[in-house]
Order: structure tokens, then sequence, then C-alpha cells
């Protein structure tokens, strides 16, 4: 009989447990139903209600003990430590930044939309981001969130206060320190909010008392918040809201006081050789980026083989360390003890910086060999790449992303470092391991000063590898029989044909290509796979020619070339209008750049950075331009999207003779040189200029002049005429209809063209195009035949 006791005994106690487990589940669905029921009451309040009014609304539909154990959800909600214990909304949801993002688990809504009502939606295009809250994807959101309940007034409450995107910080330096700025270095410029944070939480009763801000409504706060785009029907309730956010900020300073306290990361500075916080320094200071410590009583204590450990651990296929005792990596222990590496920061954080830390994504096949992600071999190259998931892992390390590989889709949940194919529903283990660097190998990167050769991009494969040092640069002279000297040649000599060439170099500079090729990617995944890279000139002084190829085309180095659509580096397209910021004389220096122009929009004077891009408020356009359908002139504001490539030297083959606007400087010693005279329109030798002043003016220093002037009206206008003709001027194309008839009497007027052309040193073939007649004034002169005799005098300017 005992037997069939014990049976029935167990089968009870399955049935308990049953039962029991049943009214667990009912219970939490209770309590999220009160979680619910408690965040659309708190919402209608304006996120906010004092814990005793709150609970007396709760009691009566909801029991006691399910409000209870709502409220002891810290991700949820906060209870303020205030006398009248006041409970705060918030939530983990977070409105999207991307308009088209696949596995995101963020809300797909337009933010103007969200905050009231979108301008945009009125247009004939529409609005680029999604009006619909309760789109399949929204719903599911917001049900994981728990607040499918909430109506759209309700869900801007909680957001508003919740996700730190959507406003603007109270500004910490403008409420330190006296004045109307306080310690607060941008002023009026600063994009925080500058409004008294005691008066927020408040402790400051806005007297007079205190000099700062303590209305929402003011002109900083109100434009600060615009910025934002936040609508001013909203701006009323912005008190209430910041208290809330304060709440919320400072329970979260409690909860995680005790992590933050202990020092997590190896300092960057130190590790490269100095720190100028020494002991004041929050990171650890230590001569590797990397260091495996062990828990004792009184703190933490450095491996003794902490070089192998780490070379252990950076071996994907291992899962402990070798030694007497190892570290086991899935629990972090050695023995009993706990385990902890620190490092440096990731190196998709910053992509410049030597000895930051790289991180590799693998996934293990059938066959347990570990595979990089985007490595092409016996597998299907996957559409995402290892430094993709890094990056989508400091962003989000509990993400889950989706991508391809060959015909499969596949989605990796990063908190379970899981792979599991969408299709067959296979699943692979996934790891994340640094990159391995010995103690010589990080001698070597902090004596180069550069980062290690395995990280960095590849060169140009048409850069002499040979010439390429470690720092600096190196200007490599191309021949000009070279393809690469014919196509920047060409590309000058469109808008610069009448000037001499004396050399172009190609720019060799491997820290400053590293770091274009870093921000061309970056532009690529913001504009859906377009950088829109440009060839384009810049103009400068020879003095800031070297400073350029070492450290890039800054404007506030080599100054400002014009503000009118921005303060930033200006390019263009024609090297004509570059050429107008070179040296006045001598041999000129002009840079031919490769830029990435990205998104654009038009410029003005009183932009520091492009403009934001129509219904974003975080997304900016990458440059402006002078015309948006037709740019020659382009601004850039961040020399990461430059790269001086050539440098190109010349010379100005023209006279420089004064003009008819100005009196000249200076008499002219030199011979006159017409070499030039055949880009002259043909009218313009037929009935040159007379200017008085200019007779008047070189008489005394010439007599022989006098000639000159009664042969030709005035030679100096001849030279000038020779200039005009290539030279823009306001006056020109006035008559559009050119006078063929004049050969015949310029032939008989000046005797032998041919002549004049061979004059001091000229090609004697000289092309004589017809070309329109100039609007130059044609005074009336008595016209004679002039012998070719008179030309070849020698005629001195």
């Amino acid at each position: 009989m005992q037997p069939k006791f014990c049976i029935v005994s167990i089968s009870l106690s399955y049935t308990e447990q049953h039962r029991l487990h049943r009214a667990q589940v009912k219970r939490n669905s209770a309590v999220m139903q009160t979680a619910a029921l408690i965040n659309r009451i708190l919402c209608a309040h304006d996120g906010r209600m004092e814990l005793e009014e709150l609970c007396g609304q709760l009691i009566g539909p909801v029991l006691k003990d399910e409000v209870e154990d709502a409220l002891k959800d810290t991700d949820v909600f906060v209870i303020t430590s205030e006398e009248n214990k006041v409970v705060v909304a918030k939530t983990k949801l977070r409105l999207c930044r991307v308009r088209d993002c696949q596995g995101c688990s963020n809300l797909h809504l337009c933010k103007k939309y969200l905050l009231g009502d979108c301008p945009f939606e009125k247009e004939r295009r529409g609005c680029r981001f999604c009006h619909d809250l309760y789109s399949g994807h929204n719903v599911s959101v917001l049900r994981q969130h728990n607040l499918l309940e909430l109506d759209r007034t309700e869900l801007s409450v909680i957001l508003l206060q919740s996700d730190n995107t959507l406003l603007p910080p109270v500004c910490f330096t403008y409420n330190k320190g006296r004045g109307e700025y306080g310690h607060c270095p941008d002023k009026e410029a600063c994009r925080r909010l500058h409004v008294c944070e005691n008066y927020i939480r408040g402790t400051c009763d806005g007297s007079a008392r205190c000099s700062r801000c303590h209305d929402f409504f003011e002109p900083h706060p109100v434009k600060t918040l615009q910025a934002k785009g936040i609508p001013s029907q909203l701006i009323g309730s912005m008190l209430t809201v910041y208290k809330n956010i304060l709440a919320v900020w400072d329970a979260n300073q409690v909860n995680t006081s005790a992590s933050s306290s202990e020092k997590s990361d190896i300092c960057l500075f130190n590790i490269k050789g100095y720190c100028k916080q020494g002991n004041r320094c929050r990171q650890v200071h230590f001569h590797l980026p990397y260091k495996w410590e062990s828990r004792e009583r009184h703190g933490w204590k450095v491996l003794p083989d902490n070089e192998e450990t780490e070379r252990a651990f950076c071996d994907p296929n291992k899962t402990y360390s070798d030694g007497a005792e190892p570290v086991y990596f899935d629990t972090m222990t050695q023995g009993f003890a706990e385990v902890r590496r620190l490092s440096t920061l990731s190196s998709v954080l910053n992509p410049t910086f030597i000895l930051t830390t790289t991180w590799i994504w693998y996934w293990e096949d059938e066959n347990g060999n570990w595979i990089k992600y985007g490595n092409n071999g016996t597998h299907h190259s996957s559409s995402i790449t290892s430094e993709d998931l890094e990056s989508k892992y400091q962003e989000d390390n509990s993400a889950t992303i989706q991508f391809t590989a060959g015909p499969h889709s596949y989605e990796l949940n990063m908190q379970d470092m899981i792979q599991s194919n969408q299709q067959i529903g296979t699943k692979r283990l996934v790891r994340r391991r640094p990159l391995f660097l010995t103690t010589e190998d990080v001698q070597k990167i902090k004596r180069s000063q550069k980062e290690f050769s395995g990280h960095s991009q590849n060169l140009p494969r048409h850069w002499d590898k040979t010439k390429v040092p470690e720092i600096g640069f190196k200007r490599v002279p191309l021949r000009n029989t070279t393809d690469e000297f014919r196509r920047i040649f060409e590309l000058f000599s469109q808008t610069m044909s009448g000037f001499s060439v004396r050399r172009i170099e190609r720019v060799q500079n491997r820290s400053l290509w590293s770091v274009f090729q870093w921000q061309a990617d970056v532009l690529r995944k913001k504009n859906a796979g377009k950088e829109n890279k440009k060839l384009l000139f810049h103009g400068t002084l020879s003095r800031h020619v070297d400073a350029i190829c070492q450290q890039n085309i800054d404007w506030r180095i080599c100054g400002v070339h014009g503000t009118a659509y921005g303060k930033g580096s200006y390019f263009a397209r024609d090297a004509s209008y570059s050429h107008s910021y070179t040296d006045q004389s001598g041999t000129r220096c002009m840079f031919v750049c490769r830029v990435l122009v990205g998104e654009y929009t038009t410029g003005d004077s009183s932009h520091v950075r492009p403009p934001l891009m129509d219904g974003e408020d975080t997304i900016f356009f990458d440059s402006c331009v002078n015309d948006i359908n037709n740019p020659s002139i382009f601004v850039v504001f961040e020399k990461t999207q430059i790269y001086p490539e050539y440098f190109i030297q010349y010379d100005d083959l023209h006279v420089s003779t004064p003009t008819f606007i100005q009196p000249p400087p200076q008499v002219f010693s030199s011979a006159l040189t017409l070499h030039s005279a055949h880009r002259m329109p043909f009218n313009q030798l037929h009935r040159p200029t007379t200017s008085g002043y200019f007779a008047s003016a070189l008489k005394p220093e010439h007599h022989n002049l006098t000639r000159a002037s009664r042969g030709f009206g005035s030679m100096t206008s001849l030279a000038n005429l020779s200039t005009h003709a290539n030279a823009p001027d306001t006056t020109k194309q006035q008559n559009s209809r050119p006078r063929r008839s004049n050969m015949r009497n310029a032939t008989r007027r000046f005797g032998s063209l041919t002549n004049l052309s061979v004059h001091d040193g000229a090609s004697p073939t000289l092309s004589l195009h017809s070309r329109p007649q100039t609007g130059f004034p044609q005074p009336n002169t008595r016209q004679g035949t002039k012998s070719s005799t008179m030309v070849n005098q020698s005629w001195v300017v």
C-alpha cells in the first residue's frame, strides 16, 4: 500500500506546483495590468503624482498588494525621497532616430507628430517618418513596454521625461558662478537649457536674489527648446517635465553609485604617454590596453600572468586560460575568486586614437570553426561586418540585429550571443573577442604614434609605397607623361588655360588618409550607401602649404576664404575661383582635394555647421553650397571630410598691367610682351583704346612713347586689352555680333600681324579667332596706315 501512497503524494505535489504556477502567472498579469493603469493615471497628471493620492485612486479597483508590487519595478516607476513621496513614470522605450531600421526595438514615429502637429504632413511629398502610432511594429513595441493603453498625448508625456534625446539638458555650467551666463563658455550660442536648476527642483523661489533664469518663456530657453522641435503650446508644461527628468536622473544616480565608484576603463592618454589629470584621473593608469584582475578582500589585484590570460581570451576557440589556475571566461572566475578585465575604449568609438581596443565578432560553424563576420571564405559573406556589429553593440548591448548571408536571413541576439537562421531555425554561438597585442606590439605603436597596421585602412593602390612615412607626409612629384598627371592638369586647365603648370605633386599622408576613409565609411552608413565624393579646388598662400599637407585644411589655421555660405573651409568646382585666394605674385599654390560633400543644402553666412535636415532634430546635412541645383562652391565644416590629394604649383603667363579703373602703381620698365595677343578678340586690335591718363603719366619717363601713341593710340592700352580678353568684366559681351569686316582694316592699320605676334619672343603663329566685340569705349581717333617696321622697334612701357 505504501508505494501507491507515494505515487499519489507525488501526483498531488505536481498538481499543487502547477496550480501555484498558474496562480503566479495570473498574479504577474494582474501586476502588469496595474502598472499599465498607474502609467495612464500618472501621464494624465503630467507624469507625476503623490503616492498617497495615487493609492487613494487605485485601492478601490485593484488590490493593495498588486499596487505595491507594481511600484517596486524601478525600470518603470521612480518614488522620490521627499517627505511627501511622489511617484514619477518612466520607460526604457525610445524614439528611433533612423527612418528605415530593421530589427529595431524602438518606436517608429515622427517626433513632431508625437508632440503635436507635423508641418511636413501637409506638404505634397509628405513627412518621411511614420505617423501611425498603431502600426504593426509600433503595437508590438508598445506591448513589450506595457504602454499599449496610452494614447498619443499620454505617450508624449512619458517619453519626454524618459528619452534624453528629445529635450536639451539643463546647462550645469550656467548654474555655476554669477552673471548672465554663469560659467557657461558658449553663452548665447549654448544649446543646453539656461534655467535655474534649483528652481526646477523647488529649492529656489525665483526671487530677485537669484540672478538666473526662472521662466521657460525667456528668449534663450524658448530658442533652445524650439531648436529641439518643441512646439510653443508645450513650453508652459516644461517646468513639470524637467522636474520629472531630474527626479529620474537622481534615482539613476543612486542605483549606479556603487558600480560607478570603481574604475573600469584604462586611460588612453596615460598609455599614450601623459595624462594631465594624474592621480585625479577617473580611469585606470596601466602600461597595456588591457588588465586582468581578481577580487581580494580589500580590492582588486592584477593577475601575474596578465598577458597570457589576454592571449587566451583573444582566441575565440578558448573558454579558459592556460596555467595551474585557469581563468574561466564564461563565468569570469578563477577558482572561487571573481575576475574582471579592464580595457581601453572600443576602436569604433574613437577610430583616430592609438591603442584603442579592436573587438572582433565571430560565429561558430557546423564544424566548430570560428568565422569572423564579413570574411569571405567557404561560407557566404554576411551583409554585416565585425565593425558594424561592434558599432551596434556600443549603441545597445542587448540589441537584436538582422542581416543576410547568401540566400539566408539571420537574427543575432547580442544579449544571448546567439545567431538564428530565420528559414530553418538553426542556432549558432557568437563570441566577441579583442585583437591581441603583446607588450612589444604596444611599445612599437607608442613609438610610432600610429595605429597598429592590422587596424589601419588600406592605402590607395597608385601611391608610392616607398614614400609613405609613418608620421607626417611626403609629396611625390608626378611625371607629366602619366595619366594621373594629365587628369589633374586637364581638370585645372578647364578654367585656367592662360597659366603655366610648373609641377603637380601627390600628397601621401597615412594618418589623414585613414581618418578620411573612416569618415567616408560613416557617411556611407548615414546616407544609405552614398558618400558623394568630389574632386574640388582650394587655393591657398604658399606659407600654408606644409601645414595643410601635415594637418589638413582647417579654416581656423589657413584663414577664412569667405563666410557667405557658412564659416568653414571653402572649395570650388572651378580652379579659376580658387585662384583668387592664392599668392598675388610669383609662383601660385593650389590643392586638388577629395571632399566628402555628402548631402548638401544651400548655405548661409550664419551657419557654423550644416543645418538640420527637414523633419529631423539630430540628423544634419553634411555640407553647404552656393546653389543646390548647380553647385560650384562647397563649404565643409569638418576637416575629416577632406583629403588634400594633389598640390599644384603654377605661374601666371599674363602681363601684370594696370587696369582702366585703377591708376598705375609704378612705371613698368620691362619690355612689352604680346604672346597672349592671340587670346584677344580681333576687334580689340582693330580699335585700341586711348588712355590719356597713361600717356601723360608716362611721357616724362619715356619720350619715345609719343611715337607709340601716334601709331597705336597707346601701347599700354594694347597690353591691357590682352589682359582683359581673359579677365571677367561687367562690360563684356554687350554686343554679340562679330565684326568680320575688321580683318582687312586691321591688316592695313598694323601692317603685318605676324610681325606683331613675333615681337618679344612670342610664337610666329598667331591664331586670331573672331570673337564678340567687347564693351570698352571706342574713341574717334584719326586712323592711318602704319608700317610693320614700326612694330619691330623696341617699345618700352
